[in-house]
């Protein structure tokens, strides 16, 4: 009797547990909500906050004990949510001017593969946090763990960068800055007087004027007789505006291209096995690193390994 009572007691915790587990689990999400607001509400103030941080990372060695872990911490943290900003305020804020070839071949891919979407994330991540990791593993565990940690983010590293070379019909892997964070428009005095319940006079007269310059601007430009469409207006005749009002218009080769043609297929065998060994290349460096550990740290072997190989790369790329 006190086994069934037990059961049917342990059953009904059960049931109450699984009933709460999803409204536990969307929790983060209605408390990001109203973060996500603030940062594409107040975009230029959380970039200053960020820049103000990393300016903070040079100020803190040196002051007290571990403030080396301490200061790199703080650049890594920075580093990590700067990066959530920038893809959140790119979702809300498209960039008007045309990318960088670079970050338009990595969101193109991006939005065609989630594995590749995926490996660019976690490569970029290992990136910013693997110095603070290398430091804390150092300190806990000396120069044994350090190695072990950095041989495994090297091979984590080089299987991200492997799935990139395959998913993109092994081409080259492009590894850029990161995303661009996008112009965020700032608002206008106008909308904020009207907010705050401002002079509305003195912003009717604002808008007339703007009105009128733009009647003033539309009045300058040219119709063209057949197709009925406009020319904008020239600047002054000076060698500098007319080259600069040109050079604003250039467009290059690759802004036309498409974005899968901007990195060229490798297409032989060789290129392919050139690329693979500068891809493993620091996880060959770093073996070597962790073999030679505590014999000789003047040993020239692990470099010239890391040197050879990337060499080799070259040499066989150049026949591609």
């Amino acid at each position: 009797m006190a086994i069934r009572l037990a059961t049917g007691t342990m059953t009904e915790l059960y049931k109450q547990a699984q009933s709460r587990i999803p409204a536990t689990i969307s929790l983060p999400s209605h408390w990001l909500k109203p973060y996500e607001d603030f940062v594409t509400k107040n975009a230029s103030s959380v970039t200053q906050i960020e820049s103000a941080l990393r300016s903070l990372t040079y100020i803190v060695p040196g002051r007290f004990r571990e403030s080396e872990l301490a200061s790199e911490t703080l650049h890594t943290s920075t580093l990590l949510v700067s990066l959530y900003h920038t893809s959140l305020l790119r979702r809300h804020f498209p960039s008007p001017s045309p990318p960088p070839p670079q970050t338009r071949y990595t969101a193109f891919y991006s939005a065609r593969s989630r594995l590749y979407s995926n490996s660019v994330i976690l490569l970029q991540t290992i990136q910013y946090t693997e110095l603070l990791c290398e430091m804390f593993f150092k300190r806990r565990g000396g120069d044994k763990a350090r190695w072990r940690l950095v041989v495994v983010l090297e091979v984590i590293k080089a299987i991200c960068r492997t799935i990139m070379f395959w998913v993109t019909g092994k081409r080259m892997v492009a590894e850029g800055p990161g995303a661009i964070r996008p112009n965020v428009p700032e608002p206008s005095s106008t909308s904020a007087e009207e907010e705050f319940g401002g002079d509305h006079e003195g912003a009717a007269a604002d808008s007339n004027e703007e009105r009128n310059h733009l009647q003033e601007e539309r009045l300058k430009e040219w119709p063209m007789p057949r197709t009925k469409m406009t020319l904008p207006v020239l600047p002054s005749i000076t060698s500098e505006s007319i080259t600069e009002y040109l050079a604003s218009r250039v467009v290059s080769a690759d802004d036309i291209k498409a974005a899968h043609h901007l990195v060229r297929k490798i297409g032989s065998f060789q290129g392919q096995v050139a690329e693979m060994m500068w891809i493993f290349r620091p996880v060959a460096y770093a073996l070597a690193m962790q073999r030679l550990q505590g014999r000789n740290r003047r040993d020239w072997r692990p470099w010239l390994l890391g040197l050879g190989m990337e060499v080799a790369a070259r040499q066989l790329g150049k026949k591609e």
